[in-house]
């Protein structure tokens, strides 16, 4: 789907271990607004709507299952009995995880007739959307002990997203509004850095995305009034020979004096793209979020695996 970036919250993960998990996730989202300090944590619009009170519909399940959404619109699209019969569907449907949800008791082998096509789509749509709200819910409540819950109804879940993560969108203007410049003669009408940013203006999003995480570690920018600043630093004795290097811990990049834009440009997208290794430290794939967990005994055998890692480790 379109949100296929997205970390999906694992509804197999429900068990008191996990919701508490949840719960620290939502106060680490409620000490990013309170020190504007935002944090990569890409969420769907199934997670950040209900948080504001905003009701869940078909396009937000088919943003990140776009296979569901799919059959969805196909299945609606149904003239006569034939064509629905030639689908075969019974009272089940398949979750996130990929496991089958009986709708009525022995769904699995009670087909779907054609006059209940209607209330099949509705019941599957809507068993769908609340897989993940327990973990929802233990977000929220972890968010809650940090920011008032009632700050939420005010805003908008776009509005959320963005306050807790940054927005999504990199424009590169705002970017240069917080910049500030070493080394550089003039700052910024100093040749290299009105070649960096024609280069950067010449960025596709994604780009731009992986240009902040080589500076700092998050493909977002600072929350607005945040204070952060984005250093350029002019690397003294280095040329087209060599690459852009980053200090993530101040927001920071060196850039050698290249000769042209090309050069540059070169360069800078293969840093960007190659040195990309603090993104992975400490990450823990398929345990709280993931699209395609199948249950939680699974994601018990992952966490066994880091745990035994940690204290080999010492």
């Amino acid at each position: 789907g379109t949100n296929q970036d997205k970390w999906v919250p694992n509804p197999g993960c429900k068990s008191e271990k996990y919701l508490e998990m949840y719960r620290f996730v939502g106060k680490l989202m409620g000490v990013a607004i309170r020190t504007e300090s935002a944090i990569e944590l890409d969420l769907p619009s199934l997670v950040w709507k209900p948080m504001v009170g905003e009701v869940c519909a078909a396009a937000d399940l088919a943003a990140v299952d776009e296979m569901f959404g799919k059959e969805l619109e196909t299945l609606k699209a149904v003239k006569n009995k034939e064509q629905w019969d030639a689908h075969e569907k019974h009272w089940q449907v398949r979750s996130m995880s990929g496991r089958m949800i009986n709708l009525v008791e022995n769904g699995g082998s009670v087909p779907v007739e054609y006059a209940e096509r209607e209330t099949y789509l509705h019941e599957a749509l809507q068993v769908r959307l609340k897989e993940c709200i327990p973990q929802a819910n233990a977000i929220l409540d972890g968010f809650s002990t940090v920011v008032p819950r009632l700050v939420l109804p005010v805003m908008t879940w776009r509005e959320l997203e963005n306050t807790i993560c940054g927005t999504p969108v990199i424009d590169p203007e705002k970017l240069k509004k917080i910049t500030v410049y070493e080394n550089f003669s003039g700052g910024g009408t100093h040749p290299t850095a009105i070649m960096f940013w024609k280069v950067v203006e010449g960025m596709s999003n994604e780009d731009r995305g992986a240009l902040l995480a080589f500076a700092w570690g998050r493909r977002r920018m600072p929350a607005e009034n945040s204070g952060a600043q984005f250093k350029i630093s002019l690397m003294t004795g280095m040329n087209d020979g060599h690459l852009p290097a980053s200090h993530t811990c101040f927001f920071q990049i060196d850039l050698p004096r290249y000769t042209n834009e090309s050069v540059m440009r070169e360069k800078l997208l293969y840093a960007i793209h190659s040195c990309v290794s603090i993104d992975n430290d400490g990450r823990a794939d398929g345990v709280l979020f993931t699209l395609n967990e199948a249950n939680e005994d699974d994601a018990q055998v992952v966490q066994d695996a880091l745990d035994e890692t940690a204290e080999e480790g010492g």
